[in-house]
């Protein structure tokens, strides 16, 4: 649902005027403008380098190679230490989870082992026999190399199995001239050499050593980058000259889908892309063809919408430089007359925020319905569509209601109902999950609920004879109520010339419906006064009512 792009500025233009002005289309809906979202951070690297720009995290640190040395900062970018003395750092790997960090120094012809909590160099693996390593894909405990230092049919791509003391090398594929770029996810490596003109991206199982080719994905340009998208099934390249990034299955090798196929005036260059290891985004980089702006667009990788954008002038993205840690997305940026490197953050995913509203009713009554609304509204202004809410609900005791689902209608409002069964403070918590647009949101309230006031009547004789049985029946019902367990009691109080008696005549339980019934076999004559009373507990106040019968000695 991408509206056409025809007739819009250059990026570099756009990016002096809005950067990350892209049009958005929200979850199942009618395109609109994103409104503003969370800010991305560029943050000063204080290093230039002609070489690297690779980039990793892991373990709350974020690893930058930069030629002559690999600077690690915070995850906001605050400088933590550089290793420094290296040979050409340009490439950087790291399992997920993982203890180490891998860099590939193309000059001294190794790759390196980093302890990531000392940041001391743990191992170095020497590659003399594969000489300019400068391209790394790890999958836990086994990488692949891209090597090559320029002669015809001398480079090519190696795996190490990094837990053997000393890793064998084992060739993967034919020789190229140039390090192929390589991408690895679950059982699937993908491995392309840049520039080779048309791309050549071959595709192999690495289930088993040594590699099982699997196929050959061709293109019809060069090859800038490269990654692997939905655990392995779907390859990702960055070529020259088709201003969009496109998806490949690895399985038939058939392009399957391409994110932004707008005109060069669109977007400019394709420097770099990678996909998120959950699967929910496909990022892809840009770069003005002047060199001197960059743009990062995250997309939907079902449908190819534009979810979120961010740009910058004045600087260059580094090709291939898209790392993921978490909810945050990482690149590099190169000032293009100086080399000077910068960290690049974009705003922790999703990238759109949302807000959930709950109004609670001002006043409430044991065993009375109650009725809540709201509304589920966007940041970027469209409608949500028909969404699931999850309602929690706690009794004045601590103890949890059972789990409830609302539904909003499709403009975000909701409304749902609930019966409090006896008086006390009730909490009620509801939220929204969000989704790979929307950040999650929730609303709260606590609802104070009042005891019940029962209405208590009695039905019956007004008059009757010493000797006959009188019946009365009671409630203190009203419509659609279930109440709970109840007592009810009766007291008989007789007054005649004699004097005043008075007795116990009866406790009860009412009935579901508030109903109950009591009788009486008077034995003498006089005013006969019965007190019924409502014992109350902690779902209703008690009541009370009298109903008078005059009694009289049976005719001689």
């Amino acid at each position: 649902m991408r509206l056409t792009s025809s007739g819009r500025p250059p990026l570099s233009h756009r990016l002096a005027a809005l950067a990350g002005s892209l049009l958005l289309a929200a979850v199942l809906l009618v395109v609109q403008a994103p409104a503003a979202s969370a800010a991305d951070i560029v943050t000063d690297l204080g290093v230039a380098a002609d070489r690297g720009g690779d980039v990793v995290a892991q373990s709350g640190k974020i690893f930058v190679a930069a030629d002559d040395r690999i600077v690690v900062t915070k995850s906001d970018g605050a400088l933590i230490d550089t290793i420094s003395g290296l040979s050409g750092a340009v490439a950087l790997s790291v399992a997920d989870n993982g203890r180490k960090v891998y860099a590939a120094l193309r000059d001294s012809h190794e790759v390196i082992e980093i302890d990531i909590a000392t940041l001391a160099i743990t191992k170095r693996i020497d590659l003399t026999a594969y000489p300019c390593p400068s391209t790394l894909a790890q999958s836990y405990e086994r990488l692949w190399v891209g090597y090559g230092c320029g002669q015809a049919g001398e480079g090519g791509v190696v795996a190490l199995e990094l837990w053997r003391p000393t890793p064998t090398l084992v060739p993967v594929g034919p020789g190229t001239t140039q390090p192929p770029l390589v991408a690895v996810a679950g059982s699937t490596l993908v491995a392309g050499e840049p520039g080779a003109d048309p791309a050549s991206i071959r595709v192999y199982d690495v289930s088993s050593t040594p590699a099982t080719p699997r196929g050959e994905i061709r293109a019809d340009t060069s090859l800038r980058d490269l990654a692997l998208g939905d655990y392995g099934s779907a390859a990702l390249s960055a070529l020259a000259d088709t201003h969009q990034f496109d998806a490949w299955d690895t399985t038939t090798n058939a392009k399957t889908r391409a994110y932004d196929s707008g005109e060069l005036s669109e977007h400019g260059l394709p420097t770099a892309v990678a996909a998120s290891p959950d699967g929910a985004y496909v990022v892809g980089g840009w770069n003005s063809s002047a060199g001197d702006a960059a743009e990062i667009v995250v997309y939907d990788p079902a449908t190819a919408e534009v979810i979120y954008s961010a740009g910058h002038q004045g600087k260059a993205l580094v090709p291939g430089s898209i790392a993921f840690y978490g909810v945050l997305t990482y690149a590099v940026l190169k000032e293009p007359d100086t080399g000077r490197m910068h960290l690049w953050r974009l705003p922790r995913s999703p990238y759109h925020a949302s807000t959930l509203t709950m109004t609670a009713p001002s006043e409430a009554t044991a065993l009375k319905q109650l009725t809540f609304s709201g509304r589920l509204t966007l940041s970027t202004g469209a409608l949500p569509g028909v969404q699931t809410l999850e309602l929690y609900r706690w009794l004045p005791d601590g103890t949890s209601r059972p789990f409830q689902e609302v539904t909003t209608e499709a403009d975000g409002t909701y409304q749902f109902t609930d019966t409090a069964p006896k008086w006390g403070s009730y909490e009620y918590r509801l939220y929204w999950p969000g989704n790979s647009w929307f950040r999650g949101s929730g609303a709260s309230a606590i609802v104070k609920v009042g005891l019940y006031q029962p209405v208590l009547t009695v039905t019956g004789p007004t008059t009757g004879v010493v000797g006959e049985r009188l019946e009365f029946n009671g409630t203190f019902a009203a419509d659609g109520i279930t109440f709970p367990l109840t007592i009810v009691t009766v007291v008989r109080n007789v007054s005649n010339p004699e004097g005043t008696t008075s007795k116990a005549l009866a406790k009860m339980t009412a009935a579901a419906d508030g109903s109950f019934s009591f009788a009486d076999t008077p034995t003498t004559a006089g005013k006969h006064t019965y007190v019924i009373q409502l014992v109350g507990n902690s779902t209703l106040e008690p009541a009370k009512t009298t109903h008078v019968v005059v009694v009289s000695q049976p005719p001689a």
